[in-house]
């Protein structure tokens, strides 16, 4: 056998095996950064969805016609206590450690204007249709909307990143 064939055998070898490492490292990359992407999906889906739960069990308990400390006390278990153990502030804490810093700051204040919205509730005199209840309510909704615009737009691969 002559020496060009054996180099020529040897150069196709080494670009298989190199071929075969760089396209395995590049789907174990794909892969990671799927499943990253699939855990940051689902920890914004709770988080989402505990605040809306949180805010529809904290009018029911303002609507049910209690007052003075039991509506307190109503307005704030409906708040904290989900059956489904996933309170916003404990979801908030996930989005924390999983979503990047200006997601988790949006989301924090997001948070905290429901929380806000929970200590208007708690009064006796205010009403859905009250101008601090409205104020409230409508700036959590208006900042509700952002978030989900930063989530949806830190859940899309690089390339297809809206601006």
């Amino acid at each position: 056998m002559e020496w060009g064939t054996l180099a020529v055998a040897a150069v196709g070898a080494v670009f298989g095996i190199g071929a075969t490492v760089v396209t395995d490292a590049l789907r174990s990359r794909r892969e990671r950064e799927q499943r990253w992407a699939d855990a940051k999906r689902v920890t914004y889906a709770r988080f989402l969805a505990a605040l809306a739960q949180a805010h529809s069990r904290m009018t029911v308990a303002a609507a049910s016609g209690l007052a003075g400390s039991a509506r307190v006390r109503a307005v704030h278990d409906a708040f904290l206590n989900d059956p489904q153990n996933t309170d916003p502030k404990a979801v908030l804490r996930e989005v924390a450690i999983t979503a990047p810093d200006h997601v988790h700051q949006v989301a924090e204040s997001v948070y905290e204007q429901l929380r806000t919205a929970r200590d208007v509730l708690e009064s006796d005199t205010v009403t859905f249709e009250a101008p601090e209840y409205q104020r409230v309510i409508y700036a959590f909704f208006a900042d509700l909307e952002v978030l989900q615009r930063l989530m949806r737009s830190d859940l899309q691969p690089p390339t297809d990143r809206r601006s």
